[in-house]
């Protein structure tokens, strides 16, 4: 074998990592966006089904993928983020019809240790702030301003180190978090946090749930008008808020991907590790 041998990938990934569906290319246009591995794939959805728009090269693999609405823009822009800690904010141009960067960065620290889990990266939904769980025992915090724009990140401390999930909750008046979280004695708990930007802090939170499942996994947030979380176990899936608890027996089954049906989050798509599609409904009177 000849030592001047050029070695390429000549086939594109084809595993994909992560999904998500918003107006990306315009107000009307419904897009649904794939990652897979170190690319990006743009569909958009027509009555005759998918239409593949654009496929992007990234450099990096992909660990996070949101897409996000700051107050004033007229369609989503998509924030990813890498292994390797750089991060990045996507926003389409329709008079180049092409992807253009809209700021990027990168959010590595000198000292911490990895996650175990896999990096997090979430966006309050109301876009006050990006959050990343990168590093075990820390919550690092990108502060969204009025216009979208990026501020300085801080980190801050996550009492709890074997986090599981993160996911912000809606409808609530601070910046809220909820974290799914195993304990020294393998049990599972949830709890709250609220982000107080100004003070750089944690503050309790409205609630928490002790002892779940134990093979829970996976948070669901819940929009307008319940407000609350679906905790995702492989014997129980738990409905929890500030005002309610409830808990329903599954069939045993590891939940790998999901997908709300409805604005209201009454129904959603539950994907499981042996490729089965539930269909999850929460019966509700206004908030009851």
């Amino acid at each position: 074998m000849s030592i001047w041998n050029y070695v390429v990938t000549a086939h594109k990934p084809t595993n994909v990592t992560h999904s998500c569906v918003g107006n990306f290319t315009g107000p009307q246009e419904l897009n649904l966006i794939i990652a897979k591995c170190t690319r990006i794939e743009i569909h958009l959805l027509t009555p005759q089904g998918l239409q593949p728009m654009l496929d992007v090269p990234i450099y990096g693999r992909i660990a996070t993928l949101e897409l996000f609405r700051p107050h004033g823009e007229a369609q989503d822009l998509l924030f990813i983020a890498t292994e390797r800690y750089k991060f990045c904010v996507l926003q389409w141009d329709p008079e180049a019809a092409e992807v253009i960067t809209r700021a990027m960065g990168d959010v590595s620290d000198r000292i911490g240790r990895p996650t175990d889990n896999g990096q997090i990266g979430i966006i309050d939904p109301d876009c006050r702030l990006i959050g990343l769980h990168l590093y075990d025992g820390l919550f690092k915090v990108i502060p969204l301003d009025n216009k979208g724009q990026l501020k300085e990140a801080f980190n801050i401390r996550l009492e709890e180190l074997q986090v599981l999930d993160i996911k912000f909750l809606y409808g609530c008046p601070r910046p809220t978090i909820v974290v799914l979280y195993q304990d020294n004695k393998d049990a599972r708990h949830v709890k709250t946090y609220e982000v107080a930007l100004k003070d750089k802090d944690f503050v309790e939170g409205p609630w928490s749930q002790n002892n779940l499942d134990n093979g829970a996994d996976l948070l669901i947030p819940v929009p307008p008008p319940l407000c609350g979380v679906l905790i995702i176990g492989e014997e129980t899936i738990v409905y929890c808020s500030a005002s309610a608890f409830k808990a329903i027996p599954i069939r045993p089954s590891i939940t790998r991907a999901y997908g709300r049906v409805d604005a209201d989050g009454s129904r959603y798509l539950l994907g499981d590790h042996a490729g089965l599609l539930h269909l999850l409904v929460i019966t509700h009177e206004k908030e009851k």
